[in-house]
């Protein structure tokens, strides 16, 4: 079963003669699967089994990936690739190894390279410290966080294309762990 944020709903059945065993198990699902937009059929979200009551299995947010493919794509000769890879904490405390890819519309100097990944990971760090785990996660799915560092950061030189390539979970709160 997905975690409260999808819903509960069915991901997917496995055999199994323990249970118990089933504990840390990681899933790998389609967006399209959990949310029926498939729009977003680049994006994956991992869930990591961490209860199992008679015969449900419940998971947890564990990562979320894009398919390289469809972030190959959109570099092209001519533009400049800036990927950022900050650390950032979310309001209720979990741990985030986030990253993200700008395409900016030329070749440009590194110091704006610079400016734009500091830009990036400020930006990044100020949102996901406002929110909770879930909500960044919604954020990222519905593309909210990705359109609003775009059109900041078109301010340091234009952003062709925004996105995040992947999200780790690396901490979770005391309370919970």
């Amino acid at each position: 079963m997905s975690p409260d944020i999808f819903g509960n709903n069915f991901l997917s059945e496995t055999p199994t003669t323990d249970p118990n065993s089933l504990i840390g198990r990681v899933i790998e699902v389609g967006v399209p699967n959990l949310t029926g937009d498939q729009s977003k059929y680049y994006m994956k979200v991992r869930f990591r089994v961490n209860k199992v009551d008679g015969g449900k299995v419940f998971t947890e947010f564990y990562g979320f990936r894009c398919a390289k493919e469809y972030v190959f794509r959109m570099v092209r000769k001519g533009s400049q690739r800036v990927d950022v890879y900050p650390v950032i904490d979310t309001k209720d405390g979990y741990k985030l190894h986030v990253g993200f890819i700008g395409i900016l519309n030329r070749n440009v100097e590194t110091s704006v390279k610079s400016r734009f990944r500091k830009f990036v990971s400020e930006s990044l760090k100020e949102n996901a410290g406002n929110i909770t785990l879930d909500d960044f996660v919604k954020g990222v799915i519905a593309g909210v966080i990705q359109r609003k560092i775009k059109k900041r950061g078109s301010k340091i030189y234009p952003v062709r294309f925004a996105e995040i390539l992947k999200i780790e979970l690396k901490g979770r709160p005391e309370a919970k762990a």
